[in-house]
């Protein structure tokens, strides 16, 4: 158990449309800020672009998360690590997605002639299968397979940790060394000037912090995905189309706003957030109030959303 020192979870949403943009809507991106490590999920055309516009701090970057090679989920990742290298970025990146991200990067770059200043590593996920991409105790990435057109995973962060609350008006009623406070938030004794010893029990609450977020880009309806998301505090699903174009959502391996609110329902989230919208809805109130009629804890994730997770 250890002090908490940094309680950063913070979603970013940088685009929200689907193939075709608009002069308001950008291709599928998002930032995932937690304790200060950023997680890129997917890099439509023109990510660096609305990462510079929203002051994202980029030498923080360590992983970006590939939802599948589709276009409007990946053209952007040539150009962000190239410019990361003309920022003289030294440190290791991790680049995780489906089979075959490796050979994409590596092609434009051999063509290009492309050279950085940084380590990429890569890791090619089974889009069959559910695993970990990350895990250093404190926060979790799992992959886990989506229904679309060609290979895609959906990504699930779990922050977990118990940690120590100081009681500061009754710690501060005593004559307790404030350089005493860091003992007490480790569990240990300690005692005043006067030689009284307080249990850290007594001086603290023992708190446990749990809090997740999951991404599902591009998919069926597929209740197959519940058990992976089940029960996280917000959840990003596509909503593509409205429930009238069901069945062209499930020609193009897509979803309608309803269907996401069902899902959403059916894994007891804590909040909707919606994207990936079609280029034929200039309103977005209706998808709104399609998800709000099965899920009524449904956002709109539009571009510069920021969410608290």
């Amino acid at each position: 158990m250890t002090r908490r020192s940094n309680t950063a979870f913070e979603l970013l949403i940088l685009g929200s449309s689907s193939a075709i943009p608009s002069d308001s809507r950008h291709p599928s991106a998002q930032i995932l800020n937690i304790r200060d490590r950023l997680f890129l999920i997917d890099c439509g055309e023109g990510t660096q672009n609305r990462l510079w516009a929203h002051r994202v701090r980029w030498n923080r970057m360590s992983h970006i998360l590939i939802s599948h090679l589709h276009g409007d989920h990946v053209f952007g990742l040539p150009g962000l690590l190239t410019s990361l290298s003309h920022l003289q970025r030294t440190q290791p990146l991790t680049i995780a997605g489906p089979l075959g991200i490796k050979n994409f990067v590596d092609n434009i770059f051999s063509h290009s002639r492309t050279h950085l200043s940084y380590n990429l590593t890569f890791m090619e996920l089974d889009s069959e299968v559910e695993g970990m991409v990350w895990d250093d105790g404190l926060i979790r990435v799992r992959w886990f397979p989506l229904n679309h057109r060609i290979p895609t995973v959906g990504y699930r962060f779990d922050v977990e940790e118990t940690y120590r609350k100081l009681k500061i008006e009754k710690v501060s009623s005593f004559p307790i060394p404030v350089n005493r406070y860091r003992d007490i938030q480790e569990g240990k004794p300690v005692s005043d000037s006067g030689g009284n010893i307080y249990q850290a029990d007594e001086l603290s609450d023992l708190i446990h912090y749990h809090k997740s977020y999951a991404y599902c880009s591009d998919t069926r309806y597929f209740e197959s995905v519940l058990e992976n998301i089940k029960g996280v505090s917000v959840l990003y699903h596509e909503t593509t189309y409205l429930e009238e174009l069901s069945l062209k959502a499930n020609e193009t391996g897509h979803s309608t706003a309803l269907q996401a609110a069902m899902i959403a329902k059916k894994a007891g989230v804590g909040k909707l957030i919606t994207g990936h919208y079609s280029s034929r809805y200039d309103d977005l109130m209706p998808i709104l109030q399609e998800c709000h009629s099965v899920f009524p804890e449904t956002i709109l994730g539009t571009e510069g959303l920021r969410l608290e997770i």
